[in-house]
């Protein structure tokens, strides 16, 4: 699932890599294919074309996401908590073979970050792994972001959904500007439109929501209010 502009602690991120774009007759067709930082790579490949506004596909594949998971983000951490024991600190609802699954870190008692994977259909951990490329500091971190946060993953995810109606998709734990721990919560609504949701790590409160056009429109001036 795609984030809006902040991108999530811990979590493998996505590169598209553009092939090749034909144009014939004022008509320009492009190909991505997506890869993560492990080398894994998500079998579906996007066609698009270059007419402004066509990211109809990405909806799609999002609404079919959502639409198909079974289980919500706040019970993929709850079972990922179970099989690692620790605190939450990202989580991304990922298509896997054409089916959806939780990507959920888990920050354990010594800093060492875990991915669990938990079936978004029937809610079973079917792979767990630690972050064996965090040095010391990185464990430091890590377990120092972990223990500062007083509001967790799921009251992040309610005072996100109380501020947009919608599914959470993901939702991230930052410290924003080396200041503020915040989580990021993406929401997609019921008409299918993303938005970004910042809150509070501190006190639970929504700090700021925007939505997945405000970025589209370059407004990259900071965060605001939704009314």
């Amino acid at each position: 699932m795609k984030s809006l502009e902040h991108t999530l602690t811990g979590r493998r991120r996505t590169v598209a890599a553009l092939a090749a774009t034909l144009v014939l007759g004022g008509a320009g067709a492009a190909t991505a294919t997506a890869f993560t930082d492990e080398g894994d790579h998500d079998d579906t490949q996007v066609a698009a074309t270059t007419s402004p506004g066509t990211d109809h596909d990405d909806h799609d594949n999002d609404a079919t996401l959502i639409k198909s998971a079974k289980v919500d983000i706040k019970q993929a951490a709850g079972t990922a908590t179970k099989s690692v024991a620790g605190t939450v600190t990202a989580v991304d609802l990922e298509g896997q073979n054409g089916k959806p699954v939780w990507k959920v870190d888990v920050t354990d008692s010594k800093g060492t970050e875990h991915e669990v994977t938990v079936n978004g259909t029937d809610g079973q951990v079917t792979a767990t792994k630690p972050d064996r490329d965090n040095g010391s500091d990185d464990r430091s971190g890590d377990a120092a972001l972990a223990k500062s946060a007083k509001t967790d993953l799921a009251e992040a995810v309610d005072a996100a959904l109380a501020k947009v109606k919608g599914t959470a998709t993901s939702a991230g734990l930052e410290n924003d500007h080396g200041k503020t721990t915040a989580w990021h919560v993406d929401v997609t609504d019921t008409k299918g439109k993303d938005h970004e949701v910042t809150v509070d790590a501190a006190n639970g409160k929504v700090t700021a929501a925007k939505t997945d056009d405000d970025n589209h429109h370059g407004n990259d001036s900071g965060d605001h209010d939704e009314d």
